[in-house]
Parts: C-alpha cells; structure tokens; sequence
C-alpha cells in the first residue's frame, strides 16, 4: 500500500510539539517539512526552504500549512489552486469571506479544506458523551481555556494570534459538537489590553434548544483547560488539557452524581494521530461535504465573535 504523503508547510511550535511526534508513529505516512526560518535539516525532514519548491517537488497528497494567523489563507489558496488537499492549524483563516472563497476553490477542484481543530478525536469524548447519556441529556456545558500571556502583545497583533483568534475556534467546535447546531441566542463579552486594539479574553454564553454553554477563554491567566457536562443528575467533568491532551498518559473523567464522585479511568490515546487518520480516510471517499459544513458553521461563530 502506497504511503500518504503529507508536506508541511511552517515548523510552528504545535508541529514540533505534536504534529510531528504523531506522524513518527504513523507508518502510513512520510512527511516532510518546509521552513523559512530553519535551516535545511534531514534529520528533521526539514527538506525546503521556499514554500513554492516544496510544493511543486513534493506533489504531496495532504498540504498541512502550519503558519502564523495572517499567512493561513494565501498557502492554503495556493496550495488548493495547485491541487492539493490542504489541513490549516486554527484558525483556518482571519475572517468568514476567506472561509468561503477557499471552500470554492475547494468544491471546484473536489479537494479536501480542514481546519485542525482535533481535540475532540480524543477517545475521553466517547466516554465522557457515554457518561451523559449523549448529548440530547446535556443541559449545559462550561469550558474553561485559560493560559498565560508569553508573546509581545504587539507581535499578537501583527500576526493576528490574540485570544479572540487563536481560541474562538474552540468555542464554535463546542457548539458544534455538543448543542446540535441550532443557536437560538449567542452572547460575547470580551477584555482588550490597555491601549490595544488586541483580545486577552472573551466570555460566550450560548443557547441552544435544552441546551446553555458558558465559554471562558483567556491569554492572561493561570492554566487550566477544561469541559464539563451537566446533565439533570451528572456532572461530568475532563481532565485538565482537554483541548490538548498529551498522547502518553492515561486521563481521568471526574463523574459526579448524588453528591458521590467517581473517577473513570480512560486510556492514553492521540488525537492528532486518529485527526489525520480521519482525513486520509475521507481523501479515499472524496466525500467531502461534511468538512466544508464544519467550517462554515464555526467560521459563522467566529465572525459573530468578531464582530460583536
């Protein structure tokens, strides 16, 4: 069986930290990795330095483009335009009109376009969700996305990478995942540095149908990363990392019910790994409806959060 060939484009710090770790592991795939600021590296398949070489040598089935915020939509057009199925880190671009123009590039050319928002490819889902019942018993949802501040507030705002950008996607992807699609009333709040037109943290209340969601994300504070589900009798709450859970641990789901709490032991998983494997999959089918509703519908949240 011919093997999966993914170009990375960009040597961000979740490429070094987990893309690459997880494609290692994976023996359905050979990567390789283009990158302005390093030098060519063939221990670390850092095999290009210019973004347009790269691409015409490798012909790669998957482009995986692993930029900063601003350079998200140009690599993922060129690399539609060129013919290549193409994954974006998140934001998968700065606003909804980009959304939509590389999502009709993509119909065009009947290609893949994904945004790698990939938490929940966590097997602790499945079984948090088996806990609850499914999401028809949830009645509301509170995500906690909290870390500290460790970039220039000016270079956040060059590079478009403030809390409103980077952590948005992950309050669209609950709504999406976890309150069937249908938003009755949305809510954003949301705190500037001083002087700066910059987001260092935003609050979203949502309804939808039976169900509330209450977000609170920031980049000023101490860590925590967490979800929790209540349903009329649990209180079913993630591990700590829950939008970034580390592959080679095993997680505790906390379950709370008639004032006794349980802990669930759940086994180590990689959610990058299952992630990738699901788009290979899908590039086999070439059934590619169901990721371009995905994106329109969180880059619709996204927009609102912008905008309000």
């Amino acid at each position: 069986m011919s093997k999966t060939k993914l170009l990375i484009l960009g040597y961000s710090s979740f490429a070094r930290r987990r893309l690459i770790p997880s494609l290692k592991k994976m023996k359905n795939i050979d990567y390789y990795i283009c990158s302005k600021s390093n030098q060519l590296n063939f221990k670390k398949k850092i095999l290009f330095n210019n973004y347009n070489q790269a691409l015409n040598q490798i012909s790669p089935n998957i482009v995986y483009v692993s930029l900063i915020n601003s350079l998200h939509y140009k690599y993922a057009k060129m690399s539609l335009k060129k013919g290549f199925n193409v994954i974006v880190d998140k934001p998968i671009t700065i606003s909804l009109k980009q959304v939509k123009e590389l999502i009709k590039i993509a119909r065009k050319k009947n290609l893949l376009i994904s945004e790698a928002t990939l938490f929940n490819y966590h097997r602790v889902f499945d079984k948090m969700l088996n806990l609850c019942g499914g999401t028809k018993k949830i009645i509301h949802i509170q995500s906690n996305f909290n870390v500290p501040l460790v970039k220039n507030v000016n270079k956040l705002l060059k590079n478009k990478e403030d809390c409103e950008m980077d952590m948005s996607p992950y309050a669209a992807s609950i709504i999406r995942l976890f309150t069937n699609n249908k938003v009755q009333n949305l809510k954003v709040f949301k705190k500037y540095f001083n002087n700066i037109n910059v987001v260092k943290s935003f609050f979203l209340l949502s309804k939808s149908d039976n169900c509330t969601y209450f977000g609170n994300f920031g980049i000023d504070r101490e860590y925590i990363s967490q979800i929790t589900f209540f349903t009329k009798d649990k209180i079913i709450t993630s591990p700590n990392r829950i939008f970034a859970l580390p592959p080679k641990n095993n997680q505790i789901i906390l379950k709370k019910s008639f004032n006794k709490t349980t802990k669930i032991i759940v086994k180590k998983d990689d959610c990058v790994k299952n992630y990738i494997n699901t788009i290979i999959n899908v590039i086999k089918t070439r059934n590619y409806a169901k990721f371009y509703n995905k994106i329109i519908f969180d880059s619709k949240i996204r927009n609102y959060i912008k905008n309000i």
